[in-house]
């Protein structure tokens, strides 16, 4: 890797002539040249859904969205990398990128900074964390406006659903689970971004369980949910495998419903589509 501190070097100067002697709350700007690395699927919709798509030069193995992405991948214009713990850190220097989003911390931030290359962990678990790291991102980027108004118009849509869910009385609210793997029985419990969304779609989260938990199939049979929604596509397996599960009122009532994870546990605006799809599992014909 000694071969890019050069490179990287001059870059370093020129990244801190712009931001102002390196202050660590400023940007790189919004120069046509900007390389940009993310290391999580939703930074990387975000920059897509910021018109930053040419600045992009590197992602994760498990960035898929937008097609897009796909396409400069296959063409060779943007590299995959690994992810956040499998990096390969060589490949990612010889992109000389101006910054890299990562989205859980490690060691790489430290190592990358060092080495003069603007590196910062946004990894939101929250509706109103996904609204300031669309922000952050524009601040980082130089993309404010574009960012504001990405964020304002989500901000926006979520609030209209909210207001339709709250005018439901909470007894007439379904009682719900989200299944995110069957084998094991995870669930999402309190403090989820898919507990939160479910709130807001105005169901309720019948998992007594704090984060991202394991039950047993007793304590599930017990919730009786009204609604099961699986993250990936579990139903015909519990319709045709789970005898057990036949007196919850969800199976009985054909209530067991897939939906595309990305929707719903990838903060980014697409938020307001599982949202928007949650209500509608919750509330049909309204």
């Amino acid at each position: 890797m000694k071969k890019y501190l050069l490179p990287i070097a001059v870059l370093m100067m020129a990244v801190l002539l712009l931001a102002g002697c390196g202050d660590n709350n400023s940007g790189v700007g919004d120069d046509v040249d900007l390389r940009i690395v993310s290391l999580m699927p939703s930074n990387t919709e975000i920059l897509f859904d910021l018109g930053l798509e040419e600045a992009v030069v590197g992602v994760t193995d498990y960035c898929n969205y937008p097609p897009e992405l796909e396409k400069a991948v296959e063409e060779g214009r943007i590299q995959r990398l690994g992810d956040s713990f499998n990096l390969n850190e060589e490949l990612l220097v010889s992109l000389e990128p101006d910054l890299v989003l990562f989205g859980f911390g490690s060691d790489a931030v430290e190592r990358l900074t060092g080495l003069g290359i603007k590196s910062e962990v946004i990894y939101p678990a929250s509706l109103e964390e996904t609204y300031a790291s669309i922000r952050r991102i524009g601040e980082l980027t130089g993309r404010q406006s574009e960012a504001e108004k990405l964020a304002a118009d989500m901000e926006a849509a979520v609030d209209a659903v909210k207001a339709k869910a709250e005018a439901v009385p909470d007894n007439e609210k379904p009682r719900v689970l989200m299944l995110l793997d069957l084998d094991n029985l995870y669930v999402a419990g309190a403090g989820t971004l898919e507990n939160e969304l479910i709130a807001a779609a105005g169901g309720i989260n019948v998992a007594e369980a704090e984060s991202y938990a394991q039950i047993n199939e007793e304590a599930l049979i017990a919730y009786n949910p009204d609604i099961i929604l699986c993250s990936f596509p579990y139903r015909d397996r519990i319709l045709s495998e789970k005898e057990a599960w036949k007196g919850i009122a969800a199976v009985q009532n054909d209530a067991v419903f897939d939906i595309d994870g990305d929707l719903i546990n990838r903060p980014t605006p697409r938020l307001v589509q599982g949202l928007e799809q949650l209500y509608g599992i919750f509330y049909p014909g309204q």
